[in-house]
């Protein structure tokens, strides 16, 4: 269902050296996968970057065995970054919590050094796929001891690219000194640096078929040089941009990115009618002051651009605007990589009892004749665990989320049996 375009060579070429899974076909081929020693810790040479909403949004409410995030080879302006060590080995936690790091990044010319300092967050790092293999093996009765084979350190040092920069790359060089005052460089790593112009010149879309996969990514890897393509796009297609889902993506999107909401106002005056009338409304609920881009409308398209609205995604009451509300919050969560959407996407499985009633009537044939909460909340449970279960299996940051609520002392009890029995449970398979 989700196509995986992000690239994460550095991380994921040491852990595809350290594991290598194969699926059994009985019970007695648990022990495929026997304990082992992993040798003495180290830190290897190779350089990580990754989004500063990775270390700032989505570890802290992670579990500390988490999916390997995407190692970034791309920036544009407003974007911010963090550097991250890896170490393999028995220890490689400890020996990475004893570690300072220090990094000098050089762009156009000049030289921005972070002072030597320890890592702001750690976290064990699986084998992409690994969820995916673990969740079918569980099922069978199978488990994997081992689950991961590398531990990834996110710098204290987080580097924003400037506004104003131009077209080149950026290059780091970090040095790492051990607990034991040993002191040594890693391989220095080189970045791309696009601004919006120079990134929109290389879409990554080109009509609705190819913007949907690249919604169900955004999150790992933003790119919000193309939100203002991506609104062309949707502006043109009648179905498009009248769905809450897509309004509630941009929106979000937009939110997180100051400077797209200024890349795309000042761009709107040279763009079609359909793709203003659609932008300024989407504009205006991020936040951004809409007045300025209201010259040359007719006072009845104005009118008719601030009367749009869309539903407060996160409000759950059982009408008939659930469903679209649940593609709403998958799409919030496209957009930003929070866990709130899929906090509260999980919580509809507290309504399980009200799916139990609905099929007893489905089986009894009677039919009923109103559309109650009850019906909504049993029908929206369904297909509230059925998108869990399914983006868990292919969206790392879903699976790491979670693997978060199955431990959380917030997440009601329900919830969290409903979680534990998600690739399980009968009711989450789609006909």
């Amino acid at each position: 269902m989700l196509t995986h375009i992000a690239t994460r060579y550095a991380l994921l070429s040491i852990l595809a050296a350290g594991l290598v899974l194969s699926a059994g076909r009985s019970q007695a081929q648990a022990q495929v996968y026997p304990p082992k020693k992993s040798g003495l810790a180290q830190v290897h040479p190779i350089l990580f970057i990754m989004g500063d909403q990775i270390v700032q949004e989505q570890w802290p409410t992670s579990p500390s065995l988490v999916n390997a995030p995407t190692d970034l080879t791309q920036v544009e302006p407003g974007q911010c970054v963090r550097f991250g060590v890896i170490s393999t080995g028995d220890n490689r936690d400890e020996l990475l919590k004893a570690a300072r790091f220090s990094f000098d990044l050089t762009i156009g010319g000049k030289v921005q050094s972070f002072a030597v300092e320890p890592a702001q967050a750690i976290k064990q790092v699986k084998l992409e796929g690994g969820d995916f293999v673990s969740q079918v093996l569980g099922v069978a009765g199978i488990k994997i001891p081992v689950h991961s084979t590398a531990s990834l350190a996110a710098s204290r040092a987080r580097w924003c690219v400037p506004t104003d920069v131009q077209d080149g790359t950026a290059t780091v060089v970090a040095r790492t000194v051990l607990g034991d005052g040993t002191s040594f460089a890693l391989n220095s790593r080189t970045i791309r640096v696009k601004t919006f112009e120079a990134a929109r010149k290389q879409p990554a879309f080109t009509d609705m078929g190819t913007l949907g996969p690249w919604l169900l990514v955004y999150h790992m890897a933003p790119d919000p040089a193309q939100l203002l393509t991506g609104l062309r796009i949707a502006a043109a297609d009648p179905d498009a941009r009248s769905g809450y889902n897509l309004m509630a993506f941009f929106i979000a999107a937009l939110k997180e990115s100051t400077k797209a909401q200024d890349d795309v106002a000042c761009h709107l005056t040279g763009e079609s009618a359909a793709t203003r009338t659609y932008s300024v409304p989407l504009l205006r609920l991020a936040g951004y002051n809409v007045e300025p881009l209201l010259s040359g409308f007719k006072n009845e398209e104005i009118a008719a651009m601030k009367s749009v609205e869309v539903p407060n995604t996160f409000d759950i009451s059982p009408d008939r605007m659930l469903p679209s509300k649940m593609d709403m919050l998958w799409a919030t969560f496209f957009a930003t990589g929070h866990i709130e959407p899929v906090k509260t996407i999980a919580s509809m499985l507290a309504w399980r009892e009200d799916y139990d009633k609905f099929m007893k009537m489905r089986e009894s044939g009677q039919k009923p004749t109103e559309l109650t909460d009850s019906i909504m909340r049993g029908v929206v449970y369904s297909a509230a665990g059925w998108s869990l279960k399914a983006l868990s299996q292919n969206d790392g940051v879903v699976a790491d989320y979670i693997d978060a609520l199955k431990i959380s002392p917030e997440t009601p009890d329900v919830v969290r049996h409903e979680l534990s029995e998600l690739y399980t449970n009968p009711a989450f398979i789609r006909n």
